[in-house]
C-alpha cells in the first residue's frame, strides 16, 4: 500500500535525524578518545631513564633537545615528567648494569644515548620500551636489519655524520693532503662503521687513512703520538666515545706537532681542533623526544620505524687557524656563519 506523502516525509526525516545523531555521537566519542590520549601527559606522572656513556657537551645538548621535544608534546619535566639519568663512567663494561637498573625500576621508558648504550639496551633490557638517540648507525649497533625491521622493544633516531663532506673540508684546509690519521675504539661499533666508510671514501679520493685502534682512554695520548710519526698531514677524529673523553690530549699532540685536527663533534672544537664537520645534536635529541612521546602514549616501538636526523653543522676555530698559519676559505667561512 502506498504511503501518503506526509507520512513518507515524516519517516524520511526521522531516519535522517537518526543518522545525524549517530554521526554526532560517534564524533563526540572519537573526540573524547583523542582528548584522553592527548591529555595523557597531564593526567599522570611519567618517568624516563636516560643512560649514557659519560658526561660531555654533546650528550648535554642531545638531552636538552630530548626534553624540549617531549615538552612540545606535553610531557614537561617538573610537571608530569620525571627524568632520571645515569652514566657508565666512560667504561663500556659498566653500561649493562646501568640499563638493568633502569629496567628494574618503575620507569616508563629507557633512553640510551650512544651506540654502546643502544647495543646493550637491545640485549639486556627486557621489561621496558626503548627510544635511542646520540647514535650514528643503529643497524651497526645491532638494533635491527633495517630502519623498519628492528628489535621489537626499540625505536629511535640515528644521526650518521657527513664523512665525505669532512674529507672535502680537510682538502680545502690542507691543500695537497695525502695522508690522514685517525684513532678509534675497536669495541665501539659506531666507530668501526664510520671508520670503514672513511676508509672507502679516502680510497675514492686518492687519500691514505692511517689508523690506530685503542681499547680505553688511557691509550688515546699514545695513539695520537704514534699517528703523528706516520707522516700524516691531518688528524681526523670521529664521534668515538672513548676518544672524546680524551680529546684534550689529542688536541695537545696535534698542536705540538702542528698538525690540523678535524673532528665530527662541534662541541669539542675548543679542545684543539681546527674545525668540526658535525651534527646538531639538539635537533637529533628533539626528534627523539617527539618519538618518545609516542611510546609514552602507548604506541609500540616495533611499529615506529627508525629515522635518520643529521643536521650538518660546521664550526671553525680561528685561534687554532692562526697558530697553524691557516686561512679559512671564504666558502667555508660562509657555511660556518663567520
Amino acid at each position: 500500500m502506498k504511503l501518503p506523502n506526509v507520512v513518507r516525509k515524516v519517516l524520511i526525516g526521522t531516519a535522517l535525524i537518526a543518522v545525524i545523531a549517530g554521526i554526532l555521537l560517534y564524533s563526540d566519542l572519537e573526540q573524547r578518545r583523542r582528548n584522553r590520549s592527548g591529555a595523557a601527559a597531564a593526567n599522570r606522572i611519567y618517568k624516563i631513564g636516560i643512560a649514557y656513556f659519560a658526561p660531555e657537551e654533546g650528550v648535554d645538548l642531545c638531552i636538552k633537545g630530548l626534553i624540549d621535544g617531549l615538552g612540545e608534546q606535553g610531557f614537561v619535566e617538573g610537571r608530569n615528567l620525571v627524568v632520571l639519568k645515569a652514566h657508565a663512567q666512560a667504561e663500556i663494561s659498566n653500561i649493562p648494569a646501568v640499563l638493568q637498573n633502569f629496567d628494574s625500576q618503575d620507569v616508563d621508558l629507557i633512553v640510551p644515548l650512544s651506540t654502546p648504550c643502544l647495543a646493550a639496551a637491545c640485549n639486556v633490557v627486557k621489561r621496558k620500551p626503548v627510544t635511542f638517540s646520540y647514535v650514528y648507525d643503529p643497524i651497526a649497533g645491532g638494533a635491527g636489519k633495517s630502519f623498519t625491521e628492528h628489535v621489537p622493544h626499540v625505536t629511535g633516531v640515528g644521526s650518521f655524520p657527513d664523512v665525505a663532506g669532512t674529507f672535502e673540508v680537510i682538502r680545502q684546509l690542507v691543500p695537497g693532503v695525502k695522508r690522514i690519521g685517525t684513532l678509534y675504539n675497536s669495541s665501539e661499533m659506531n666507530s668501526v662503521k664510520v671508520i670503514s666508510v672513511g676508509r672507502e671514501t679516502c680510497q675514492k679520493m686518492g687519500l691514505k687513512l692511517e689508523e690506530v685502534a685503542i681499547t680505553g682512554t688511557s691509550e688515546v695520548h699514545q695513539a695520537a703520538q704514534v699517528l703523528v710519526t706516520r707522516d700524516i698531514q691531518a688528524l681526523w677524529v670521529t664521534g668515538d666515545n672513548t676518544a672524546l673523553q680524551a680529546m684534550a690530549a689529542i688536541g695537545k699532540v696535534a698542536a705540538d706537532s702542528r698538525i690540523p685536527l678535524i673532528i665530527n663533534d662541534p662541541e669539542f672544537v675548543d679542545r684543539g681542533a681546527l674545525a668540526a664537520v658535525g651534527i646538531g645534536w639538539h635537533r637529533s635529541g628533539y626528534e627523539a623526544g617527539r618519538m618518545a612521546s609516542r611510546v609514552l602514549r602507548g604506541e609500540k616501538p616495533r611499529d615506529i620505524p627508525f629515522v635518520n636526523v643529521a643536521e650538518r653543522k660546521l664550526v671553525l676555530n680561528e685561534a687554532v687557524a692562526q697558530k697553524l698559519g691557516i686561512s679559512f676559505p671564504a666558502a667555508l667561512r660562509a657555511q660556518a656563519g663567520l
